[in-house]
């Protein structure tokens, strides 16, 4: 049975560890090709219009799997950390997509406090997985929940049943494909590169690249040994390489499914390693050193993926003071979206006078050859030190 996992939202975190899930299930997990211009004008379409873009393409990625695949994932991720919250919107994916696919089972990835799930389940017939219901009495109740449902789905559905009772295997494969991809993103790799990496292939086709060089060559990258050393974020440019190409380290903040579609932000990461541009993102960033980035703030933010912007872009300054770290810092984000607003305008106020510093906002209107001419002038002011402050 092949289920479809979205391209896009927060497959940029947990892609791999989804795969994994359903893989070690005895499913045949299927990711959506990378966004195209297909799959945007599909979600487009059948989206409604106050809903922000990247909710829109994962719409579009889903449209699109539904014509290959057994069942879609649809995540439905009310909080990944402690006292945090994701996006409203994503709470109600599930729905959305439900009344878009009527004819597609949609199979329910719920979790609350972490990324591992607390039960997936498919409106149809009901619960696949619990982790509440791990005793046989728990297990007898899901198979009758299951059972439940309209006779032919109690069919379809009895061999997830089978591989994802006990869960035991499902969740330490998760786990560990978790573990895995987010130690290649310390370590400086980019999401298709770990993805590629995860998948045992050698290269990512088509992706954007940010190899990894061997020890000794200049080019050091952060993990989790970097701690406590702020100069370890810092990637070495060629500067002293007189047949080196003049190179900037620039730090990109934002929500993970902005920053890494190439097709929604218009390809900002292949520019700017075209321009020879050493490239700094939250998701390279220690967790820890993010949370003592943020320790004196009068509130703490509640929003995940804002905390972490705000974080790495307090560490992505930090150094800067001692003339070092990166040379300039974009935020990218999505015109419509209310954190964001508030997130954006606190870098904003901290960048002021330290660093040459980019706002973008990404919709269905934005233009490669605009947005380009706009990092062709940010990447002026980011090549001169004496340009900090400039927003």
């Amino acid at each position: 049975m092949k289920v479809g996992i979205p391209r896009a939202l927060l497959y940029y975190w947990y892609g791999p560890a989804w795969k994994a899930f359903f893989g070690a299930a005895g499913l045949e997990p299927v990711v959506s090709p990378p966004t195209n211009k297909a799959i945007m004008t599909a979600g487009l379409k059948a989206a409604v219009d106050e809903i922000c873009l990247p909710v829109k393409v994962f719409i579009g990625h889903c449209l699109e799997l539904q014509k290959t695949c057994d069942a879609v994932l649809v995540p439905r991720l009310t909080s990944v950390a402690r006292k945090e919250f994701t996006c409203p919107k994503f709470m109600g994916l599930p729905d959305m997509v439900r009344r878009l696919l009527p004819q597609t089972p949609v199979i329910i990835w719920e979790s609350s406090g972490g990324f591992l799930p607390e039960r997936v389940w498919t409106p149809r017939s009901g619960i696949i997985f619990a982790r509440e219901f791990s005793t046989p009495a728990g297990q007898a109740g899901v198979a009758r929940g299951i059972a439940s449902g309209v006779a032919h789905e109690a069919v379809n559905w009895r061999g997830i049943t089978r591989g994802c009772r006990r869960a035991k295997k499902p969740l330490a494969a998760a786990r560990k494909a978790h573990a895995v991809y987010t130690g290649l993103l310390r370590r400086g790799y980019l999401p298709e590169e770990a993805a590629a990496v995860c998948d045992g292939l050698p290269d990512s086709p088509g992706g954007v690249r940010q190899r990894v060089k061997p020890p000794g060559t200049g080019q050091e990258l952060p993990d989790s040994g970097s701690r406590g050393n702020p100069d370890k974020y810092v990637l070495k440019s060629d500067r002293g390489n007189p047949g080196a190409k003049p190179s900037r380290v620039i730090g990109l903040v934002g929500h993970p499914y902005c920053l890494y579609d190439s097709f929604v932000n218009t390809g900002i990461l292949r520019f700017l390693q075209q321009e020879g541009c050493h490239i700094l993102t939250p998701e390279m960033l220690p967790e820890e050193e993010i949370a003592m980035a943020l320790k004196g703030l009068p509130k703490a933010i509640y929003w995940t993926m804002g905390r972490l912007a705000l974080g790495a872009s307090r560490l992505f300054r930090a150094p800067a003071r001692g003339q070092a770290g990166v040379d300039g810092l974009i935020h990218v984000a999505a015109f419509a979206c209310g954190p964001e607003a508030l997130i954006g305008e606190l870098i904003k106020r901290e960048c002021h006078r330290e660093i040459p510093y980019l706002q973008i906002y990404l919709d269905e209107h934005s233009g490669e050859a605009g947005l380009h001419t706009r990092l062709e002038a940010f990447l002026d002011l980011a090549g001169g030190k004496g340009q900090a402050g400039c927003v």
